[in-house]
């Protein structure tokens, strides 16, 4: 086992940072492409596995593969925190020049982290992020993908293709930026690119699941929709603005209709549907209003309160160290 001071001297070029989530059976294969790739490099690398508290087995399996090599650090949270304050664990550890995250069921392909290595030095970019081209996902959310991120995209006025994910390369300083910002909201890859760091993009097959299945359920993928809306953008807090315009000039259409109408001595209904649509779409219209707005109050809240984003229950591999 490696003491403090050379774990502080070892020089690290390149650190892969992976959040683990119901796929144990997957990390001994994940550890083996990555650990050869890494070493036909060349360069001084580690792995740093985070396990986010899924109950299948994950920490056995990654406690496995730490204790046959020190170059794979382990970290185990307290709770199931989330995918992206995994990835924030992960990278508040990571001491190489440059960081590569991915997810763990091996549908990104380590054998590629060369060629983003090269190319992310020779066009001078901070980030580098891979477009998943022949996704392995079913239609439906892909469909459901592509909505959110059109949506996305317009509330927040980033670029941001439904086809990124977390596989990526960047600068050690733009990472720590990441870890350094206060918010409970943490996409990793959509902050990287609000940042507006110098960023490319390059396409890689989305290869076939090894192991295990995807855990963002639909409900899940709903909150996290709103969520990540409403840390990047204050756009939401417009809508309302634009429906009641549109709302009010559709009641002065309808009450010229009126008078008009009885200008013209032509019978109108009663007005009671009118009426009670009227009273319908202005509270469902307000009660919407108040929703957003709690949201957003909600969270400055979580920001107020300066909980910590994740508890570390153990590590491995590393210097004890109580960050979170």
């Amino acid at each position: 086992m490696n003491s403090v001071s050379d774990y502080e001297n070892e020089k690290i070029d390149i650190s892969v940072v992976v959040p683990v989530y119901g796929c144990p059976e997957a990390i001994p294969e994940l550890c083996r492409r990555n650990t050869e790739t890494l070493k036909a490099m060349g360069v001084g690398y580690e792995i740093i596995l985070v396990d986010d508290r899924d109950g299948m087995g994950s920490w056995d399996a990654i406690r496995k593969e730490a204790s046959a090599d020190t170059h794979i650090k382990a970290i185990s949270l307290t709770k199931n925190s989330g995918q992206d304050k995994a990835i924030t664990a992960g990278v508040s550890v990571a001491r190489g020049d440059w960081i590569v995250t991915m997810d763990c069921d091996l549908q990104d392909a380590p054998e590629n982290i060369p060629m983003l290595y090269e190319k992310v030095r020779q066009q001078e970019l901070d980030v580098l992020i891979v477009r998943r081209q022949d996704r392995k996902d079913s239609a439906i959310v892909q469909l459901l993908s592509k909505a959110f991120h059109k949506v996305f995209s317009y509330l927040s006025e980033l670029d941001f293709d439904y086809e990124l994910g977390t596989y990526l390369i960047a600068s050690k300083r733009a990472t720590d930026l990441y870890v350094h910002t206060k918010g409970q909201g943490r996409d990793f890859t959509m902050f990287l690119l609000w940042t507006g760091y110098r960023k490319g993009f390059v396409e890689l097959e989305h290869e076939t699941r090894y192991a295990g299945k995807s855990s963002y359920t639909f409900g899940k993928k709903l909150e996290y929709a709103f969520r990540a809306t409403t840390t990047f953008s204050n756009r939401v807090l417009y809508l309302p603005i634009y429906v009641g315009a549109v709302s009010a000039f559709g009641s002065l259409i309808y009450i010229l209709f009126v008078i008009i109408s009885w200008a013209m001595d032509v019978a109108n209904p009663d007005g009671w549907n009118t009426l009670a649509a009227a009273v319908f779409f202005f509270g469902g219209l307000i009660l919407s209003t108040l929703g957003v707005l709690g949201i957003y109050i909600g969270n400055i809240f979580d920001v107020a309160k300066e909980r910590p984003l994740y508890i570390v229950q153990e590590t491995m591999n590393l210097p004890d160290s109580d960050k979170s």
